[in-house]
């Protein structure tokens, strides 16, 4: 470590998440040594963000800089695991962005791969970190046994109605369409994916899924998709994700719609969260009503960097401290339910039972 005992961080992919990354780890304080991405313009275009960092070209040259001592993956996702797995190789600290790999069979690999002592994994489930979703946390259990659940991630105000006939989201003859090559999918991957960990780290994980998806003629990534998941727990919840050509919609007016609402028997837990490349444009909310006292309480939160968080959180853990930190077993439980859900689309909304990595 450094002198100020931060790792010395290496950053694989600078394109629009890896530059949220870059501009999180600079107001954390934590020093980028090195980027690595196939375009040089990217690299450029991301020098002010880390003027003092070394340029790669080969993600694997990066790697193999003995100055690093934690890697932060921010490549398109089907380049995740083929990565992460490299990184795990080489015993440095890795900060994976969310989704850790495209499927359960990746996801089974991932779980079962051995870590160096002392070797820090930690995958980019950022909604977590909000200090909202923190206390809705610690106060989970005064909503008493769950009975039923609501998750929604309406992402509007990023589209106009062109998303409706869009060559992005149409294959070619060259392979699967722009939308499907970055993010091995659409909304259940792009949207759904940090709602269901949301759902796992407060429910757990499903018995059964049956989901269906929709897209206009010609599309291979969908652009909504709604499903209900039966918890190992006993409640259902009602999932949708989609994008929203609304700009004006949603508890923040600007088109982004995105929450959980969980009933339980002693009351109602409910949160709330902003845009997710501007998330401290808002403060993410919770409120909790109880019905032994038949009155909400909902806390003031401050306006929170939830990248930024995930950050210090993953340079505490490299230096040996405690922090939240998804793990890779977390991750894959994400993974393997969004190939469930997949499963279910292909089989005309057939249940499927989950598969626990």
């Amino acid at each position: 470590m450094n002198k100020k005992n931060h790792p010395k961080i290496g950053v694989i992919g600078v394109g629009t998440i890896g530059k949220i990354h870059l501009r999180a780890l600079g107001a954390a304080g934590i020093p980028v040594t090195a980027m690595a991405d196939t375009s040089s313009s990217a690299l450029e275009a991301a020098s002010s963000l880390a003027p003092d960092a070394k340029h790669y070209a080969d993600w694997r040259d990066l790697l193999a800089d003995p100055v690093v001592e934690a890697v932060v993956i921010c490549t398109i996702n089907s380049m995740h695991w083929q990565i992460l797995k490299e990184v795990i190789a080489t015993g440095k600290h890795a900060f994976c962005e969310k989704t850790m790999t495209v499927g359960a069979e990746q996801a089974k690999e991932a779980v079962t791969t051995k870590l160096k002592p002392g070797q820090i994994v930690q995958i980019g489930y950022m909604k977590r970190f909000f200090p909202a979703s923190q206390w809705a946390k610690e106060h989970f259990a005064e909503i008493g046994e769950p009975i039923c659940a609501t998750v929604r991630s309406f992402q509007g105000g990023l589209c106009d109605d062109g998303v409706f006939d869009s060559a992005d989201w149409r294959p070619t003859e060259a392979g699967p369409s722009r939308t499907r090559q970055f993010a091995s999918g659409g909304m259940l991957n792009m949207a759904g994916s940090h709602m269901l960990d949301m759902t796992a780290w407060l429910l757990g994980a499903p018995r059964g899924i049956t989901c269906r998806t929709w897209a206009p003629e010609g599309y291979d990534a969908e652009l909504h998709a709604h499903a209900l998941f039966e918890m190992e727990r006993g409640p259902i919840v009602h999932f949708s994700a989609a994008l929203s050509t609304y700009s004006k919609t949603g508890p923040y007016g600007n088109g982004w719609d995105e929450m959980i609402q969980i009933d339980g028997k002693k009351g109602r837990l409910e949160l709330i969260y902003p845009l997710w490349d501007r998330p401290a444009d808002f403060s993410a909310r919770a409120r909790i009503y109880r019905e032994s006292t038949g009155v909400w309480e909902e806390p003031e939160f401050a306006r929170a960097n939830a990248f930024q968080l995930e950050q210090e959180a993953f340079a505490k853990r490299c230096r040996g401290e405690t922090a939240e930190s998804p793990s890779i077993g977390e991750a894959a439980i994400v993974d393997c339910w969004l190939d469930a859900c997949y499963q279910s689309v292909a089989r005309g909304g057939e249940r499927v039972l989950f598969q626990n990595p």
